[in-house]
């Protein structure tokens, strides 16, 4: 059985990735602040600002695969270490015992004053986590040139829920009013989606850039709507705001073009509508 790292193990992603990969792979993976616990893999506590106790681990675990999914948003501080210097041990870590790396990058890298971006569009960040998530992206480029640079997009999920989700949930439920955006357009993706797109680019021979999400452009605002209607709840809750005249800085148009993903992956890259209605037929609406 061939052996696949995990790093960032403990997260909603990362989570999600042990659960499909038990059985078919040997998995090892990792975490930091949050232990893991289960069956049909080990976890292992592993800090990627540490270069030595990167490489040590992966000398110890020689895997064949590596899915880099670690990273932090606490602070521009913080987001140097561990997605800059943090990415760069994995990647060179990698590269030394000739494991095969999946990075996991994001589509807040660009600017957004366009969208429908091809992975041939290069980085135009204008926040610290899309500078930090363009320089990750090129250190894996020049250190290991065979890996994988998935982006992404909002990552969602409903068993259980994702944060994002969890927070309009208990926000409605609670009376607490949203301010959700009518001009921020993101490709919401089925956390199921992205890890069984991660897990069979695991096995398959493509090297570069590859935009994987979901297959349906959506506004923040919209997003919102539709779970609270799936949750039977009243999305009257919810108001419609402007990014634009909030004076955050934000990419406005951050969707994807996901004609590449498409030609290469047997995972249905499914919208959110889409993946709402397998939800339904499984009565998750009733469960949360």
């Amino acid at each position: 059985m061939r052996r696949l790292l995990i790093t960032g193990g403990s997260g909603y992603l990362g989570r999600r990735l042990i659960a499909l990969a038990v059985g078919r792979w040997q998995i090892t993976a990792t975490y930091f602040c949050h232990p893991l616990h289960g069956d049909g893999f080990i976890a292992t506590r592993m800090d990627v600002r540490d270069a030595g106790q990167v490489a040590a681990l992966m000398a110890q675990v020689r895997p064949d695969v590596v899915i880099h999914t670690a990273y932090t948003t606490e602070s521009e501080e913080a987001m140097q270490r561990v997605i800059i210097q943090g990415t760069r041990h994995v990647a060179q870590a990698a590269m030394g015992i000739g494991a095969r790396l999946i990075h996991l990058s994001t589509d807040v890298l660009f600017d957004g004053r366009r969208g429908h971006y091809t992975e041939d569009d290069p980085p135009s960040p204008i926040t610290p986590y899309g500078r930090a998530k363009a320089i990750a992206e090129a250190i894996v480029a020049a250190e290991a040139s065979d890996a994988v640079i998935v982006r992404t997009s909002l990552i969602t999920g409903f068993d259980p829920p994702d944060p994002r989700t969890r927070w309009v949930l208990d926000s409605l439920r609670e009376g607490r009013e949203i301010r959700l955006f009518t001009d921020e357009f993101r490709c919401p993706v089925w956390v199921t989606t992205l890890a069984q797109a991660l897990l069979e680019l695991a096995e398959l021979d493509y090297r570069g850039v590859l935009n994987v999400a979901g297959d349906q452009v959506l506004t923040r605002y919209e997003i919102g709507v539709r779970l609270a209607r799936f949750f039977g709840l009243d999305p009257a809750g919810i108001t419609p705001a402007l990014a634009a005249e909030s004076g955050l800085v934000r990419p406005l148009d951050c969707s994807l073009d996901l004609g590449l993903a498409r030609r290469l992956l047997r995972t249905p890259l499914l919208g959110l509508d889409e993946v709402l209605a397998v939800q339904e037929t499984m009565g998750i609406n009733s469960q949360i």
